[in-house]
């Protein structure tokens, strides 16, 4: 990678880190007479120019900031001028300046091919999703642990690079496979193997004593070919070959988009990297549920007109999953969640399907890209549309969050709504159509209430419950605060439209949605959407402290509120920030 490129990305990251490491409370700059000042310890003093916004946060000017007066691009070098105020040293101080180098590699390989904003806007999906920055909060976001320079190169979305995956077979007896009703096992490997390839494994392992599953090739060759070579030797497991077909990985890189034949499905597999919070292996009972889940959501969608017909809310569903216990290490529930969750897939609807012709998806992860020239992917759609600005965010609030509040408050189901998840599907000439969701294993959390359409569910789909306040929180985190309060402030900067405007056409959604459904009125209010305050999400603070990676349990535990801040959903700021 080019010099140019690797200051380029630390610049971005080191701006990204002032503004969410204030805003989580990490860092407590002061104000001056041109800006902001942050002291460190050793006399070390950053400036930079920011403007506050909804929930407390911070837009920190791209190219303001500076260190001891010199321009500030390397963000390692802020976290070791920061590691005492951070609580940094020894080990896990090395720990993250390790993650934050690759993730500065990882954002100068995407820099080097970074598309225009008019270019990413129009782009295919499944290449897009190459080119985004990764999580919006997260500030050591593509640290991916494990993976080498080589991994880097030949795996990892910015790469670019489609590569074919590697099949296994596991004994019956270690394995276990769910589908939806209307799709078996057989079924679904026709569709995903060319004909040829089906019988070439069929003459290895005999289907009827084993399942077949897809691996991601980083953890064929790291960990199937280290913690299971046993089995490998014994033929507990057979080593099936590679898929003729070619895929692409999305930003969560363990997610791969079949390029040689798009019609297939998507298909989820476990990669035991760790990147931001958790490491990305495969929870056994949620993976296994996702097929119940999924039959589920779509029978409570298909009766709902709102859901099914108004909105064409579309849920791309995961139809099949297997899910391998390994005979050592899955009998040792003491072990850390990530020796569980080594060998397993999902298989989900492509979107593709789900397309008419005109019709162009995009990622919400995508719409605050930026280009090289500052250049918004929001922006540059609303421009394009030929709508007003207002009339844009009015479609594009109605068509996300109706749906979800119809989920949340009708039928007790919080989604995880983040921008990976959530996709925008718009016309050609830019303006939204509708919205699709994906992620339902890990991803869909129920209230902790007996409603009726829970008893439609299965058993065997145990999912978290919660009481309604903090299910509701789920728009808060991965909605509101992940992703509205950076369309304001992108919205402010580029064309000028007033970000208390621009929560107010938010309240208005979520005000009228309670208006219209009386019935569940009670509900709505147990959610406290118009709460005076609301607790802040802090997912650096636990990624920095680094004390969840090896726990047994996944990320049911994790701690990831600290303070309260004010809720623009509330009333307007007198100050003028929503």
């Amino acid at each position: 990678m080019s010099d140019q490129a690797w200051r380029a990305a630390g610049a971005l990251i080191v701006h990204k880190m002032l503004g969410e490491l204030s805003y989580e409370g990490l860092f407590e700059p002061e104000p001056t007479e041109n800006g902001w000042r942050l002291h460190l310890p050793d006399d070390v003093v950053y400036e930079f120019q920011a403007r506050r916004g909804a929930f407390d946060s911070w837009t920190v000017a791209p190219g303001t900031a500076t260190r001891q007066g010199i321009p500030a691009d390397d963000p390692r070098t802020l976290i070791v001028d920061a590691r005492s105020t951070l609580g940094l040293s020894g080990l896990r101080l090395a720990d993250v300046l390790s993650e934050l180098t690759s993730t500065v590699a990882n954002e100068a390989a995407r820099l080097e091919h970074a598309p225009s904003a008019a270019e990413l806007s129009t782009m295919d999906y499944n290449v897009a999703d190459g080119k985004l920055t990764g999580h919006p909060r997260i500030v050591v976001n593509k640290g991916r642990v494990g993976f080498s320079l080589r991994d880097r190169e030949n795996y990892a979305p910015e790469a670019g690079k489609p590569f074919p995956i590697r099949w296994f077979a596991v004994h019956r007896a270690h394995a276990r496979f769910r589908s939806i009703a209307d799709l078996d096992e057989e079924t679904l490997l026709r569709q995903e193997l060319d004909a040829d390839q089906f019988a070439e494994f069929q003459e290895k392992a005999n289907p009827a004593e084993y399942v077949f599953v897809p691996v991601h090739p980083w953890q064929a060759d790291e960990i199937i070919g280290t913690l299971y070579a046993g089995e490998l030797a014994t033929g507990i497991l057979i080593d099936l070959g590679e898929s003729h077909d070619e895929y692409r990985p999305h930003q969560t890189v363990r997610t791969l988009a079949n390029m040689t034949t798009p019609g297939r499905h998507d298909v989820k597999t476990a990669v035991s990297v760790r990147n931001t919070l958790v490491y990305r292996g495969l929870a056994s009972a949620a993976t296994l549920a996702a097929p119940a889940v999924t039959t589920w959501l779509k029978r409570l969608d298909a009766q709902d007109p709102l859901l099914s017909r108004e909105y064409r809310f579309e849920l791309l569903g995961e139809v099949a999953s297997v899910s391998v216990r390994h005979p050592i290490f899955g009998a040792l529930e003491e072990l850390p969640y990530r020796f569980h969750e080594t060998l397993g897939a999902l298989w989900r609807e492509p979107l593709s399907a789900k397309l008419a012709d005109g019709e162009q998806a995009l990622s919400f992860a995508a719409l605050t890209y930026r280009d090289p020239e500052g250049n918004a992917v929001l922006t540059e759609l609303i421009r394009r549309s030929g709508l007003e600005t207002e009339e844009w965010c009015v479609r594009i609030f109605d068509l996300l969050l109706t749906p979800l509040l119809q989920w949340l408050l009708r039928y007790g189901v919080g989604f995880c709504p983040h921008g990976q998840n959530l996709i925008l599907i718009v016309d050609d000439q830019g303006c939204p159509l509708r919205v699709a969701i994906k992620d339902f294993a890990q991803g869909v959390d129920l209230l902790d209430e007996d409603l009726d359409c829970y008893r439609l569910l299965d058993p065997e789909a145990e999912m978290l419950r919660w009481p309604a306040h903090l299910l509701a929180q789920s728009l808060f985190s991965s909605v509101f605060s992940g992703q509205l309060r950076f369309w304001a402030e992108i919205l402010f900067d580029d064309l000028g439209f007033p970000r208390p405007r621009f929560w107010a056409l938010v309240r208005d959604v979520v005000t009228r949605y309670r208006k219209e459904n009386p019935d569940v009125a009670a509900r709505f209010d147990a959610c406290r959407l118009f709460a005076p305050d609301v607790e802040r999400v802090t997912l650096n603070r636990e990624h920095l402290a680094g004390g969840g990676f090896d726990k047994v349990e996944r990320d049911d535990e994790f701690d990831v509120r600290w303070g309260r801040v004010p809720n623009p959903l509330h009333s307007p700021d007198p100050g003028g920030a929503w």
